[in-house]
């Protein structure tokens, strides 16, 4: 078990925090985002330009044998976006509405795919439809088009995005003011800390990570693949943060117990219930997956954080 030798002041640390204001350039970004999104594609006659929008088949062929996931029907692609391989879409333009190519392109030599890494290959191309964007009008009906209660005109949409942005700085904010006091009380302590502890906070990183992947429908593996990583190389990349977990949470637990910190049954039982809850699921089937023991353990620490939180001044710059 990890050993704190000198726990820092934990009381009225104090840091220096940025508040970041919300600017017209971020507003202006999130409206020209809005449009993007509303744009209509117009149908065109002749040859496919660079920025039109395609609806194509394709299939992609290495020595003459068609690959797996090189094939798609009714896809549609904008030139120029960069969504294949490089020279896929510039080889597209001249093409016609009808015409089919064949396009002789080499996959990266860094592609996810070993088998198809630096591989030359040919993709049959057809070309169904070709559109051009008809970009949106930033004007009132646009603004109404989004059946938001008290959105009507182009100014209610500028404060709606303008509270939006400030509620997002003011996470951001909080979330800085957050990490720089605890970054502090973690410099100004010093605690000797066991590998066990290392390898579970590390275990936790891996799983949020894994949660995250699963949330997007890959796996962790598949993921490792595409950025060209091993598992080991990426516990190397977050052996330094679970080392701070480790630390922080050894801290946290000197201060639980410095200030003896305590989780009556009742707080114990409502938060069980707030979790059964938002799970709906039984507080029996809580408890069979996380014991009782482990969440006092949870709530006392977030008791301690949020006495270091609020006793902490901060300094805005």
């Amino acid at each position: 078990m990890s050993k704190v030798i000198k726990l820092g002041n934990y009381k009225e640390i104090e840091v220096n925090v940025k508040r970041q204001p919300v600017t017209q350039e971020e507003i202006d970004s999130e409206i020209n985002r809005l449009l993007a999104q509303s744009n209509s594609l117009e149908d065109k006659e002749g040859l496919v330009e660079h920025g039109d929008v395609t609806t194509i088949d394709f299939e992609g062929f290495k020595d003459g044998v068609a690959f797996d996931g090189g094939k798609a029907e009714g896809f549609q692609l904008e030139i120029g976006s960069g969504q294949f391989i490089p020279g896929f879409e510039d080889q597209m333009i001249g093409m016609s509405k009808g015409e089919t190519r064949e396009l002789n392109l080499t996959f990266p030599e860094n592609y996810g795919a070993a088998d198809l890494a630096g591989a030359d290959v040919v993709f049959k191309v057809t070309v169904h439809n070709i559109g051009v964007k008809k970009q949106a009008e930033l004007n009132d009906e646009f603004v109404k088009s989004f059946n938001i209660p008290e959105m009507n005109n182009v100014e209610d949409l500028q404060n709606n995005i303008k509270a939006s942005i400030e509620a997002h700085h003011e996470q951001m904010f909080n979330a800085d003011k957050e990490n720089k006091v605890m970054e502090k009380l973690i410099n100004d302590s010093e605690v000797e800390v066991e590998d066990d502890d290392i390898q579970r906070a590390m275990e936790q990183h891996l799983n949020h990570l894994t949660h995250q992947i699963a949330s997007q429908g890959m796996q962790l593996d598949q993921y490792l693949q595409m950025i060209g990583m091993d598992q080991e190389t990426l516990k190397q990349q977050l052996l330094p943060a679970a080392t701070q977990q480790a630390k922080f949470e050894a801290i946290i637990d000197e201060i639980v117990a410095v200030e003896n910190l305590q989780t009556t049954d009742e707080e114990l039982d409502s938060q069980v219930e707030m979790i059964a809850n938002h799970n709906q699921v039984s507080k029996e089937e809580v408890l069979e997956k996380v014991s009782a023991e482990d969440l006092k353990r949870d709530l006392n620490r977030i008791q301690a954080s949020q006495l270091i939180l609020t006793s902490a001044k901060i300094v805005e710059e």
